[in-house]
């Protein structure tokens, strides 16, 4: 008995091999993986880039990373750049593409808002009170004009008086006031209080979604991020 098309078709997509899985699911088998990252990291994708895969893992509090390893095996490479012929940085343009944050699901309404000039242009800051490379930067952005700085406190460990300025620059009736006096150390005037509290928990749970590791942290309005006070990249998007 002749069987149909269709039918012949279901036949060979139910007989395909299973060696024909996805670089994913061979990168997640190979046993050097398993080693150095055990489960403790999420592997998101992976690229067959000839000799090596691409992988695009993500760490438990941290934003995406890239990291290759050869197909036997036999190498993993970390925090290492990749370039092609051309002399372009493909493991940098891969990571600010990965990594891009979708501006329109942050909760803006719930951040300190500070505007200089018009304010035209947006954008978002994740900073700890009394990190000295936020500071530097807010010193610095004052000289600036014609934006937008949409603040969230995310206060480290390392500096333990920082949640409670924190709770108490969201307590103030003009937090972005309040702000600015932490920044030059003076003393606040509001106590803490519950609602600054919920809205700090507020704060660190976007930053912990956008996947901070660290401050400062600055997203553009087309979602792309500028780690650390990088003044040239930061006046760069304000003056384009």
């Amino acid at each position: 008995m002749k069987k149909s098309i269709p039918a012949l078709l279901l036949l060979l997509v139910l007989a395909s091999p299973l060696h024909a899985a996805g670089p994913l699911a061979k990168v997640t088998e190979l046993r050097i993986i398993k080693d150095f990252l055990g489960h403790q990291v999420k592997l998101l994708e992976a690229k067959d880039l000839g000799q090596l895969y691409e992988v695009v893992a993500a760490p438990s509090g941290s934003e995406k990373q890239v990291f290759y390893v050869t197909k036997d095996g036999a190498y993993i490479i970390f925090g290492g750049n990749l370039y092609n012929r051309e002399k372009e940085n493909l493991t940098k343009e891969r990571l600010e593409q990965i990594n891009k944050v979708d501006i329109s699901k942050l909760p803006l309404q719930d951040a300190i808002v500070i505007k200089r000039g018009n304010g035209e242009k947006k954008l978002i800051e994740f900073t700890d009170v009394d990190c000295p490379y936020c500071r530097k930067a807010n010193d610095w952005l004052k000289t600036q004009t014609d934006y937008t700085l949409y603040v969230f406190l995310y206060p480290l460990d390392m500096h333990p008086k920082a949640r409670e300025k924190s709770i108490r620059i969201l307590c103030d009736k003009d937090p972005a006031a309040a702000f600015e006096l932490v920044q030059t150390d003076q003393e606040l005037t509001a106590d803490k209080c519950e609602m600054g509290e919920k809205t700090l928990q507020k704060h660190q749970s976007v930053a912990t979604e956008v996947g901070l590791s660290g401050t400062p942290v600055f997203v553009t309005e087309n979602g792309s991020r500028i780690t650390g006070f990088a003044q040239k990249s930061i006046e760069g998007y304000l003056r384009k």
